[in-house]
């Protein structure tokens, strides 16, 4: 786990400036550094090291024996054993233990084809001399980052935009087009950031950039595919295979030549993670799990269910308690290595956590990708319901009948939702169904009021965009939910991973993202995964005699909930007015004066939208002023 930086140029290029670019990501590898010219001095590959596996062989940017290939590399690959292994079967001189080496092995050997090999989460560039290019991907879920800026004559590229920024090249500007896909999902669609001409590689894509031409070509090589008609095995069947390849997953991300630990939430996916992880280390070496918590009432603290899991599984239980004064002390920080804004105000829960954590690991574990995978969140839930009430009205079968009918006894999962229901079914009941999940996955229009009407005006087709990710496949309702939150949704949880674990030196591996758990996934038919409208349904089957009880028949998970806007309307509040009624706010031209102030003591519980303004005004400050 590392961060990297390159710049290929028509020019020579200045060893300041690339200086300047890896000081800005030197919380990515605080173990050292390296640095790569060719030498024209027209490409600088660099690379700055968290030293996870063979710390005294890994050392980047790394070279082939026959100094023809040069990687930099930001991940880590879990099956390099297994490709080592084949790799000197085949008479490549591999002398290390680093995954590095044979990543670059493997590109040797297979070329584009080795990334159908590899098994974990990466980010890599390789100058291959003999074919004049530069070879670069992304890992399919989009757990590693990837920045670049290209204008045929220039191609930088780093782990973070803040390092592209820093060569000077382009310039930190608003790309309002993003900024209207950040306020209505609080995420960014298709391969958009927040700055104009910072494009991030999209997750599952690699690309070639031809040196003496500066073509550069993107491609997608992975995706999760959904087909209408597949063989269907029983409920059994789906659940051994997928207990194997979680399993399997687990033992693969132990690999580590440093201390390690796990999330700990108390919900079912960082549970049954925690509680692997624990039954694969043995008693010899006691797993450390780590939890945060608040103490703005039992709305904010979920210790009690982590607690149960640790002394089952017989960890080292390790808690913190955040307060509002760490918000104050760090929110500036945590937006700076964030580099945009993403997701929801749980960034500052768990920047608290990674940093607590790294006193006393270096790799952690989590449950991240479970409720996308298997249906966690409460809206597909409210989604499916609403079109197996539609069949039931206008279609006479029996088996959406029967659907409907074991629904009803799990509506209990939407109690504390009325408000997203209210929303949902004022308008547009039983439309089509990417309208539908459409207005669930809005955060922006219920909102409008706070925004100028200037900035109202702005055109901008969001559903466009929406529909061509939510209908890619011809597949059930369930399965295009699940789909479009894998390719959307998920990678911001993903930025938000990888940006509060590296900017404490600590590297975050996600076993339920395995690509094989995904892909087998997307053949169980939805009726089975969906069992009876029960979230996570075939995880709670897996996963039965593993974790307590108690956690999964929970009715009350809420993620990881902060108490931000109680902090806003109390011992925040001053701080919030004083942000949103200065003068370089509201000449922004983007919101409504006293409508943005009426948010302040209006917001309930956990709603996102003041976060979501507080989070994008200190961005600009930071950024862009």
């Amino acid at each position: 786990m590392c961060g990297i930086i390159g710049w290929k140029s028509k020019k020579k290029i200045d060893k300041n400036i690339i200086g300047a670019m890896v000081n800005t990501i030197a919380h990515r590898g605080p173990d050292g550094e390296g640095f790569y010219y060719s030498n024209d001095k027209s490409l600088c590959l660099a690379h700055k090291r968290l030293a996870i596996i063979d710390p005294e062989n890994g050392h980047q940017p790394m070279k082939s024996l026959d100094e023809q290939l040069i990687i930099t590399f930001n991940g880590a690959i879990y099956n390099f054993l297994e490709l080592r292994r084949e790799l000197i079967s085949l008479g490549y001189p591999i002398k290390s233990y680093s995954d590095t080496e044979v990543l670059i092995y493997a590109y040797k050997q297979w070329g584009e084809k080795c990334l159908d090999r590899l098994n974990g989460m990466f980010a890599f560039v390789i100058h291959d001399k003999s074919k004049h290019i530069l070879f670069g991907a992304r890992d399919r879920l989009g757990e590693k980052p990837f920045y670049y800026f290209y204008n045929k004559k220039e191609f930088v590229f780093a782990s973070e935009i803040k390092a592209i920024l820093a060569s000077g090249i382009v310039k930190a500007t608003l790309n309002n087009e993003s900024l209207h896909e950040y306020l209505t999902f609080q995420y960014y669609l298709d391969n958009n950031t927040l700055f104009e001409n910072i494009i991030k590689l999209k997750p599952g894509h690699c690309f070639i950039l031809d040196e003496a031409s500066m073509n550069l070509k993107v491609k997608e090589y992975w995706d999760v595919v959904y087909t209408k008609n597949v063989e269907e095995h029983s409920e059994d069947y789906y659940i051994d295979k997928l207990r194997y390849l979680i399993d399997d997953s687990i033992n693969l991300r132990l690999r580590a030549d440093v201390p390690l630990g796990s999330h700990l939430s108390g919900g079912i996916d960082s549970s049954a993670v925690a509680a692997l992880n624990a039954l694969h280390l043995g008693d010899s070496l006691k797993l450390e799990t780590f939890t945060g918590k608040f103490v703005e009432g039992l709305d904010y603290d979920e210790t009690k269910y982590a607690i149960e899991v640790a002394q089952k599984i017989k960890s080292n239980y390790n808690e913190i308690v955040i307060k509002d004064s760490d918000f104050l002390d760090s929110i500036e920080d945590i937006i700076w290595y964030m580099d945009e804004p993403q997701a929801g105000p749980g960034v500052f829960s768990q920047y608290m956590v990674a940093k607590y954590a790294s006193q006393k690991v270096k790799v952690v574990l989590g449950g991240q990708g479970g409720d996308e995978t298997f249906l966690g969140y409460t809206r597909y839930l409210i989604a499916y319901y609403e079109k197996m009430l539609k069949r039931n009205i206008e279609e006479s079968g029996e088996f959406y009948q029967n659907i409907l009918n074991a629904m009803t006894p799990n509506l209990f999962q939407m109690n504390g939702y009325q408000p997203m229901m209210q929303d949902l079914f004022a308008k547009g009941l039983f439309d089509e169904d990417a309208r539908r999940y459409f207005r669930l996955s809005d955060r922006f229009s219920s909102n409008e009021s706070i925004f100028s009407k200037e900035f109202l005006n702005t055109e901008y087709d969001s559903f466009g965009k929406f529909n061509k990710i939510f209908s890619k496949y011809d597949t059930s309702i369930a399965n295009k939910m699940s789909y479009f939150d894998t390719k959307t949704f998920l990678p911001s949880l993903l930025h938000v991973e990888d940006r509060t674990s590296m900017a404490n030196a600590l590297e975050s591996r996600l076993p339920l993202l395995d690509h094989r758990i995904i892909e087998f996934a997307a053949t169980i038919p939805a009726h089975i995964k969906f069992k009876d409208g029960i979230n996570k349904y075939l995880l709670k089957k897996i996963f039965k005699n593993t974790i307590p009880n108690s956690i999964l028949d929970r009715k009350d998970k809420k993620g990881f909930p902060t108490p931000t806007n109680l902090w806003f309307k109390t011992s925040l509040n001053e701080w919030v007015k004083d942000l949103l009624s200065d003068k370089r706010t509201l000449e922004r031209g983007l919101y409504e004066k006293d409508e943005l102030l009426k948010l302040i003591d209006g917001s309930s519980k956990f709603n996102r939208s003041l976060w979501g303004v507080i989070n994008l005004e200190v961005w600009h400050r930071r950024f862009i002023d």
